[in-house]
């Protein structure tokens, strides 16, 4: 069978199993997704301090800009249709092959991206400008473009597919060059800004290429076809907006930190938002793993159910995981970093916030893209940006980047609380707000713990962080967040994953089946 019919061969089960197993299998295929981003975020991680020294932190400034911008100008040209792939293939039962879909958006997003790059070679002196920087920083972040956003085709294919085992081997290849490469042109060749983009690029184009052969059968233009074109664009277009705004409450800080602050700021500001992406370990793998997830069993009687429990945990581990990172953070920053940048502390856990709330409303958002109706998320998305953006011009030039990771948390709250209530007048789910906010006080104790009362570097302050983190767990338990109960569902997810490891995989091109573990196998 070719890799395109397989493309339509996945069904939703037709009977409904309880929400446990559906739990296990959620928790399975994200850490298996998770197993790549480890790596990846673990190399970024300790590769900070080397880029910091040897570029300088308005490098890295600028850098985080030019990223920035190349963000919103691939939400622009994608005009959301990559998103889509999900609900046209996993979310529509009744089409039985998927392969126009994905041809449609193959041959879409190669094109805009193609006219993209085309229009900033033309217009390069003008960015260069615009955004501060060099040409050669210019056309090295067009390339980025080109890349990134057909790339992102590929990584939703493999995401649709549930291929993770396939997936985790092209991260691994990924991460592998692009930190020879970038560690290469940083500090031996003293490329400086330019170092860091290509190094980081270059890795991306060598596996899409890779992938492009592999997966030859799969993509290319065979079957475009203009009206699902115009399917995929009437659903997809509303929800750009949505991006972009996203993307303003997630970015746009950058931008202001750069013009109310300083140059240096900014570098400092980025070395805290790369650091605080350890978060994204998770919140990344739950992201490549959650929407095919929840589409596979949004009719079911136990759905409802389900999603009150993964909200549930989800607050309780990644606030663990945000305390953990807190702590440990602090004393890495402050013994490897360069001294001028250990403003960086303070903004780390500010910016893991916002990250875990916008992990929590990936999860509360699900019902409006069961029902289509998204015409308020992007309003909502927008409302949220613009309490951000409107309160750093006021929290920036009073309390500098930290104030830019409070209204971030703000943002995200924002964004956290009007998507629950938009979703709830389409696709109600009786969430456990009561355990949820005892979590999030817990956290926010451990981690003004961290920061205003033990010290940064010394054996004793490291140990006792150490040991802090150990106890998250107890807190949770003496406020009532956590029971006996949880304690024996999570026992049994990890029995189930210690099991499902030592069974035979599969062969890697079975089609996607959401009842098998993600680990048979290749978004990110």
């Amino acid at each position: 069978m070719s890799r395109t019919s397989d493309l339509g061969a996945g069904k939703v089960p037709a009977n409904a199993p309880e929400a446990a197993p559906r739990i296990r299998s959620l928790v399975s295929q994200s850490l298996t997704y998770g197993l790549g981003s480890v790596a990846s975020r673990a190399v970024g991680f300790f590769l900070v301090p080397v880029y910091l020294h040897a570029a300088g932190a308005v490098a890295f400034g600028i850098v985080e800009l030019v990223t920035s911008a190349l963000i919103v100008v691939a939400i622009i040209l994608r005009m959301g249709i990559v998103s889509s792939m999900t609900r046209f293939t996993l979310g529509d039962p009744e089409r039985g092959d998927w392969s126009p879909v994905v041809h449609t958006i193959f041959a879409f997003v190669m094109a805009a991206s193609t006219l993209g790059v085309l229009a900033g070679v033309l217009f390069h002196s003008q960015l260069a400008g615009l955004l501060g920087t060099s040409d050669g920083v210019v056309y090295t972040g067009l390339l980025g473009l080109w890349v990134t956003m057909n790339f992102d085709v590929m990584a939703r294919i493999y995401r649709i597919e549930r291929r993770a085992g396939a997936w985790v081997r092209y991260t691994l290849l990924n991460v592998a060059v692009t930190a020879v490469l970038t560690v290469l042109l940083v500090t031996v060749f003293d490329q400086g800004a330019v170092g860091l983009l290509f190094g980081n690029f270059g890795g991306t184009l060598l596996v899409y290429a890779i992938m492009l052969v592999q997966r030859r059968g799969t993509i290319g233009i065979r079957h475009f076809d203009s009206q699902v074109l115009r399917e995929l664009l009437h659903f997809s277009i509303p929800l750009m907006p949505a991006g972009l705004a996203l993307w303003a409450l997630n970015l746009a800080d950058r931008v202001q930190v750069k013009g109310l602050a300083g140059a240096h700021d900014l570098g400092v500001y980025s070395a805290a938002a790369k650091v605080a992406l350890g978060v994204m370990v998770v919140v990344g793998a739950f992201q490549t793993a959650w929407p095919p997830f929840a589409h596979s069993i949004r009719g079911e009687a136990t759905a409802k159910d389900t999603f009150r429990l993964v909200f549930s945990y989800w607050s309780m581990l990644m606030s663990w995981i945000l305390v953990a990172l807190t702590l440990l953070s602090a004393p890495y920053i402050a013994l490897s970093f360069p001294e001028a940048t250990h403003g960086a502390i303070p903004v780390v856990p500010l910016l893991m916030a916002g990250s875990v709330m916008y992990g929590g409303y990936l999860v509360i958002n699900t019902g409006v893209t069961f029902s289509k109706k998204t015409r308020m998320t992007p309003a909502i998305a927008a409302a949220a940006a613009g309490i951000n953006i409107g309160l750093n011009f006021w929290a920036i030039p009073a309390h500098g980047i930290v104030g830019a990771g409070v209204t971030t948390v703000i943002g995200y709250a924002a964004l956290l609380y009007m998507g629950w209530a938009n979703a709830q007048r389409s696709y109600p789910v009786s969430y456990d707000w009561n355990r949820v906010l005892r979590v999030a006080a817990v956290a926010a104790a451990y981690v003004a713990i961290s920061i205003w009362l033990v010290p940064n570097a010394g054996a004793v302050p490291i140990a006792v962080r150490v040991l802090l983190i150990g106890s998250f767990p107890l807190a949770l338990f003496a406020v009532g967040a956590l029971t006996p109960g949880d304690r024996a569902r999570v026992a049994g997810l990890l029995q189930q994953r210690s099991a499902a490891r030592r069974r035979p995989h599969e062969p890697d091109e079975v089609a996607v089946d959401d009842q098998r573990l993600a680990d048979e196998e290749p978004t990110p």
